[in-house]
């Protein structure tokens, strides 16, 4: 992919997950979970906008003062990767960029318990989870490998027609499994497709299980009322820092969304039973704890 040659080096080492690139000024790695610099391979800020554009552009996005944020996703010869990236000038003093890499690998519960990810005991209960068709969250910070995990536990339902929904192609199943994405708005400020919109359509396409892989709006709701009406083993993950903080997290969430109080406690407690917890130590991604919800003060 001649695009990507500038980072080639960068790129062929498997072990590399993130590129982040501040400008013309510094390029950092992330290599098993350690964060090293490495040489810029541009010269100046024109270099690294014109570079950025043409990606993005190549792969269905833009860069530009109209919107001086942007995204894309896509598969390329070292994996699927994830490209954020600010304009500088706009919202940051020089274009920032920032390359996830993402396994397009299938790995099993077994699999992360060969990388030290879970233990015998926590295994036995993701497989158990899964197979009684539990519901739960996968919480964590950034970088914890909370989508692995989520479709590690998806991969032992692979005979299952499950529906994924997704800012971006991340979780990737392969089997008897359908991808949605969300959509942008054009610029015209139209045609935008959100996360919500897809779990909804998603319910007429006779899910097995309904997977988000990460809620923080409106589709929480319109999955956990979805749960409440039949569509047990459904899975997603939530950017919350411990299994004490899910409880808030999910219920400030549905308030966000205009839902009473009362009802998301009652909307949450009837839906979700298990939170697993992940964290990031000294480079290691592993499951901390693994708890049934439970209400704050119980």
């Amino acid at each position: 992919m001649f695009e990507l040659a500038a980072l080639k080096e960068l790129l062929e080492d498997s072990l590399v997950t993130d590129v982040l690139i501040d400008g013309h000024i510094s390029v950092q790695i992330e290599r098993s979970g350690i964060l090293e610099t490495k040489p810029n391979p541009f010269q100046d800020e024109l270099e690294v906008v014109s570079w950025i554009r043409n990606l993005l552009r190549l792969h269905g996005s833009r860069l530009d003062v109209a919107r001086p944020i942007s995204e894309a996703t896509f598969d390329s010869e070292y994996g699927l990767l994830r490209v954020h990236a600010v304009l500088g000038g706009e919202c940051a003093k020089r274009t920032q960029i920032s390359i996830r890499r993402h396994s397009i690998s299938n790995l099993s519960l077994r699999d992360l318990v060969g990388k030290d990810s879970i233990s015998e005991e926590q295994l036995n209960t993701l497989l158990e989870i899964v197979k009684s068709r539990e519901n739960f969250v996968v919480i964590g910070g950034t970088g914890t490998g909370k989508t692995t995990l989520l479709k590690a536990m998806l991969v032992e339902a692979s005979n299952e027609r499950i529906i994924t929904v997704e800012d971006s192609a991340e979780l990737n199943l392969s089997g008897n499994s359908v991808g949605l994405i969300t959509r942008s708005s054009n610029h015209e400020g139209i045609g935008q497709i959100t996360l919500g919109h897809l779990v909804r359509e998603a319910l007429r396409m006779r899910p097995d299980r309904l997977v988000i892989g990460e809620a923080r709006g409106e589709e929480l709701l319109v999955l956990l009322q979805a749960i409440n009406t039949g569509h047990n083993g459904s899975g997603f993950t939530v950017h919350a820092n411990s299994v004490e903080d899910a409880w808030p997290r999910l219920l400030g969430i549905l308030v966000g969304s205009g839902v009473n109080i009362d009802f998301a406690q009652l909307l949450v407690s009837s839906s979700i039973t298990w939170v697993i917890e992940m964290k990031r130590v000294n480079g290691n991604r592993s499951i901390s704890a693994i708890q049934r919800l439970r209400p704050l003060n119980v």
